[in-house]
């Protein structure tokens, strides 16, 4: 994956502290960028512009204390994600337990300092503020998702309440001319609702039972799914073009899965020429990013990042589905620390692009995922 800076605000009031900490960093293998800061009012107006990976902060500034920083941070959520090792020159018991109670996942004196002990403290702070964020992350989505299910079970629950109401007032009125079409009317929005269930089971457990990953040839995925979709390939004369693809440490099982939701909708959303989807890799040392391209129907600018959200959906008419497909792809993409969006297709349809790492160690989080467009791969 590219190199990723690590970014650094470093807060200290002191020059020579300054120099000797950069000094100290620069004679790592780690890759850091630091900007600086020698106040405490600074180092606010840089946080409120970027965000940081990591904060080193001296106790004593000029304008306020260390923790006057720390509590104004703690208050502002936006700040809640960066990691924190407070500096001072001279160790202090209660400021170190203040530190911590704030949120300061280390608290070193300056006479402590070296290359290795200060990485070490920066890599704990940066580890444990990213696990926070994902616990974050996945409370705020499992929320989201819970109340969507609600919503869009409640539909057809209400649907085949209301058939059967109607069946029930036909066949006390003696009226039984309507009651077979109420009935089925009410099966259908209980077959609709028990497909909505296991879609939602399928989704929550995707990646929950992941085997150990191994090498996996991308060409050898798309050959099973193809055989697993051959019928409705068949049905739509899809056209299904796969370039040489490369080899990857993977989960196999959830690997067929996202090629199969892929290539699925590709087919499913058709538009009026018959489906042609273009499977290919731009390959770079430790990743590469796979393209899914169709001629479908396409996906609205303001939709393409939408369409990962769990059930949502923008095609309706003619078509059946949850709305669970991609928002299982993107769970599948994210087991694998990759990522994955959508773009437009010039003349019509959409590109999917995966990136992923050649080997799981080699993943890197979000922030290293280029911003591909169409020209960049095809």
């Amino acid at each position: 994956m590219p190199r990723r800076y690590m970014d650094i605000l470093l807060v200290d009031d002191s020059r020579a502290d300054r120099r000797f900490i950069t000094r100290e960093l620069a004679k790592t293998d780690q890759a850091y960028h630091i900007d600086i800061a020698d106040t405490v009012a600074g180092a606010r107006q840089k946080l409120a512009c970027k965000h940081y990976d990591c904060l080193l902060l001296d106790y004593n500034l000029p304008d306020a204390d260390g923790l006057a920083l720390m509590e104004g941070m703690a208050k502002d959520k936006s700040n809640g994600f960066t990691g924190v090792v407070m500096i001072t020159g001279d160790g202090n018991e209660k400021v170190a337990a203040r530190a911590i109670q704030l949120g300061a996942h280390d608290y070193l004196t300056k006479n402590q300092i070296d290359g290795p002990r200060l990485v070490r403290a920066m890599d704990r702070a940066i580890e444990h503020s990213a696990e926070k964020r994902t616990r974050t992350h996945q409370r705020l989505v499992m929320e989201n998702f819970a109340s969507s299910a609600a919503h869009d079970l409640a539909n057809p629950l209400s649907g085949v309440i209301g058939f059967l109401t109607l069946a029930q007032h036909g066949v006390t009125n003696g009226d039984l001319e309507k009651v077979p079409a109420h009935l089925e009317n009410a099966m259908t929005s209980a077959l609709y609702m028990k497909q909505l269930v296991t879609d939602l089971l399928h989704y929550a457990r995707t990646g929950t039972t992941a085997d150990t990953p191994e090498l996996v040839n991308l060409n050898e995925i798309i050959e099973v799914v193809s055989n697993l979709l051959d019928k409705s390939i068949e049905r739509e004369e899809a056209v299904i073009k796969v370039y040489d693809l490369p080899t990857v440490e993977a989960y196999p099982t959830e690997m067929t899965q996202l090629f199969q939701n892929l290539i699925s909708n590709a087919i499913k959303y058709r538009g009026e020429d018959a489906p042609e989807i273009i499977i290919s890799a731009d390959e770079k040392e430790d990743y590469c990013v796979i393209s899914v391209a169709d001629n479908g129907r396409g996906v609205p600018e303001n939709a393409r990042d939408a369409i990962f959200t769990p059930l949502h959906r923008i095609h309706h008419k003619g078509t059946d589905g949850s709305g669970l497909g991609l928002a299982i792809c993107m769970k599948i993409v994210d087991l694998h620390r990759g990522k994955i969006w959508c773009e437009g297709r010039p003349g019509g349809g959409s590109i999917f692009r995966i990136i992923i790492a050649k080997k799981l160690d080699h993943a890197a989080n979000e922030n290293t995922a280029p911003n591909g467009t169409a020209s960049s791969y095809i």
